[in-house]
């Protein structure tokens, strides 16, 4: 499995940047830190820029794209004295607010992770996001866990208080004019607020953000607990000033801009030199239905949250969903502990120990689920029909961008190759329905998500189709699973056929490598086309003898192809983006498709030329993809990483990334 662990980060497209507890490495700083990133709307992070170590509290968490604030406050009143350890401090309180100092940051893959020096006590602050590689009902739950430990540093008891809320922000992009509900819920084991739009709009984002969910922050029950929900300004020095909330509501509902509403909580922990486990809040954000779907040419189908399909959940009441989560977190964390100690040995053995390309498989292993839903809906059998789709949180927002599934295969072959299966299966079969004319080749997405309704072929035809081919291809290597293909074999075939009318030349293809611009001579294009077609024989040869003419035809054809594209595109110290321009150059990250396939089409003697050419390569800030553009893109430097024999050029370039 390592050589698909080995770009897990290839799933990154534009996105921030990346952190670290005992057995991983320490004090990597990114620009951005990941906090909550578990769905495509619970998608938090808090901007480290210009924060001089005060990356939790100099300013507040972030929605993915930077542009919206998500209100999320901490705070620690010890000996009476408040500090703040989650957003900036709120200044409307008689009481002194001082900024704790950060002593470690950690992150693994599931997990971002503070100490916090806070006067008399250490703070451990963990971000924990779950990975649930072997339970799809746990992995479909869109929430996550916020906990908090406390440990005395001169070893005397001191009196400690613990706060923490969350804002109306998290409900809406518009922040002017939807108006915002809430409520508190008690359960026989947890309390929980709600919130959520009084006229919300299905299906319609606002600012990337959901204009139909509902956001809840969650705690066990617990004597010492007490609750408020209203203005920020008056919550939130409630606390400062007493150490604890009334439980009161604030029952005049409005929108996000008048008098900020928060939703609070507050613990009184009493006298005490450590906790004896931690604090647990768990924040979620749900919507039902989750998206919108044509699931064939004449149905829209509304997928569902895939774990109300579970029997545990029968009742379809989130209440059970939200006390079988917070009752979960100790077996959550050994889970998550497992995984990551495994990611962690395993990018160890394929990097010599390179502690850079741990942090940034952590960092790709959320990041590639970010954008992941997992849905059901019921058949007229009865029986239920399993779908995932995917929130380009990168590339105009899109669902099932084709090239956005391929840089984040393997990610997915490593943690489970069957969640790939069901990206890829609610795809095609969106695309099996359409007219003939319109599935010629594989459409660029399924439309903007949440709406999954409207794949288009589009100008990147080429690339898109041979993607889909490499990832059924592979998909069928790994799992050995020929019922899938079998399904899809007729629009396998078609789109083949595309692949070969259009890869070499590529004619009047796009590439995101070039943006807007159409041409007949891209190299990358081509070499991808080309091995989208060794993809097919190898699909065909799955399927057995009674298809042998279709894998003959399809290996052979690739095979001549490649020589031809090889005479036309290798220089002597260089391969050009465009054959017809000597003068271009380009880096030939599909490559790692190829070794990945084992269709071994390209020449060992190609493959030694790049290597050769990035080991001399002189790009401190990463190799751009092709001489026509001095960008750099993180998840094709890792494709390319990944096709290297030697350590040092695979070490030297990942570590430009």
């Amino acid at each position: 499995m390592y050589r698909y662990l080995y770009i897990l980060y290839a799933s990154i497209l534009l996105l921030p940047n990346f952190v670290q507890s005992v057995g991983f490495p320490h004090n990597f700083t990114p620009s951005t830190y990941p906090l909550a990133v578990r769905s495509p709307y619970l998608n938090t992070w808090v901007d480290a820029t210009g924060s001089n170590g005060a990356i939790l509290n100099h300013d507040w968490p972030k929605h993915w794209d930077m542009s919206q604030t998500m209100g999320w406050c901490g705070m620690a009143r010890i000996d009476n004295i408040v500090y703040q350890w989650l957003g900036p401090p709120t200044n409307s309180s008689a009481s002194t607010i001082i900024i704790p100092s950060i002593k470690t940051s950690t992150i693994t893959p599931t997990r971002t992770i503070f100490e916090l020096e806070a006067g008399p006590m250490l703070l451990n602050i963990s971000f924990f996001n779950p990975i649930e590689t072997e339970d799809l009902t746990r992995q479909s739950i869109p929430f996550m866990y916020l906990s908090l430990s406390a440990q005395s540093l001169d070893n005397q008891a001191h009196e400690v208080q613990i706060y923490s809320d969350i804002s109306a922000e998290w409900v809406t992009g518009d922040r002017d004019n939807s108006t915002v509900k809430w409520n508190t819920t008690l359960t026989s084991s947890t309390i929980f607020h709600q919130s959520y739009l009084q006229n919300p709009q299905s299906m319609v984002e606002i600012h990337n953000q959901a204009q139909d969910a509902t956001v809840y922050y969650a705690m066990n029950l617990d004597q010492n607990i007490s609750w408020k929900t209203g203005d920020a300004n008056i919550t939130r020095p409630l606390f400062q000033d007493n150490g604890r909330l009334d439980n009161e509501t604030d029952t005049s509902f409005r929108v996000v801009n008048d008098q900020l509403p928060v939703f609070g909580f507050a613990v009184d922990l009493g006298s005490l030199k450590s906790t004896t486990s931690s604090l647990v809040w768990a924040l979620g954000i749900l919507r039902d239905p989750v998206v919108m779907y044509a699931a064939s040419r004449n149905s829209i189908e509304n997928q569902r949250p895939y774990f109300y399909s579970d029997s545990r959940f029968s009742s379809q009441k989130i209440e059970d969903v939200i006390d079988f989560f917070m009752q979960d977190y100790e077996s959550a964390v050994q889970r998550a502990e497992s995984l990551d100690d495994r990611i962690l040995q395993d990018s160890a053995s394929v990097s010599g120990g390179n502690d850079q390309y741990f942090n940034l498989v952590s960092m790709g292993a959320r990041l590639v689920l970010a954008g992941f839903d997992i849905t059901y809906s019921t058949k007229e059998d009865g029986t239920t029909d399993i779908k995932a789709f995917m929130k380009n949180t990168g590339i105009a927002s899109k669902s099932n961008n084709a090239l956005g599934l391929y840089a984040s295969l393997p990610a997915f072959v490593y943690l489970n190759s069957t969640w790939m299966t069901y990206l890829l299966d609610s795809s095609m079969q969106h695309q099996n329905s359409l007219a003939s004319q319109d599935n010629f080749a594989a459409s660029v997405d399924l439309g903007n998500y949440p709406n999954a309704t409207s794949g288009v072929v589009g100008a990147s035809s080429v690339q898109d189709t041979a993607s889909m081919l490499i990832m059924v291809a592979t998909q069928a290597r790994i799992s050995k699973d020929t019922k899938f293909i079998s399904k899809y074999y007729e629009l396998l075939k078609k789109w083949t056929a595309h692949l070969l009318e259009r890869s070499w030349p590529p004619t009047k293809q796009q590439t995101l490598d070039r943006v807007t611009i159409t041409a007949d001579d891209f190299t990358t294009v081509a070499l991808k086309g080309i091995i989208g077609i060794g993809a097919m024989a190898q699909i065909s040869a799955a399927l057995g003898h009674t298809l042998i003419t279709d894998f003959c035809r399809s290996q052979s054809k690739a095979a001549s192809l490649i020589k031809d594209w090889q005479t036309k595109t290798v220089k002597s110290d260089y391969i050009t983006m465009e054959f017809e321009d000597d003068g271009s150059s380009a880096l030939l990250y599909d490559l790692y498709a190829d070794s990945l396939l084992g269709t071994n089409l390209v020449d060992q003697a190609v493959i030694h030329f790049c290597q050769t050419a990035l080991s001399s390569a002189d790009h401190p800030l990463g190799i751009p993809v092709s001489s026509y553009d001095p960008v750099t893109k993180s998840m094709w430097s890792m494709f390319a990483a990944a096709t290297l024999s030697d350590n040092k050029t695979r070490n030297d370039l990942i570590n430009t990334i």
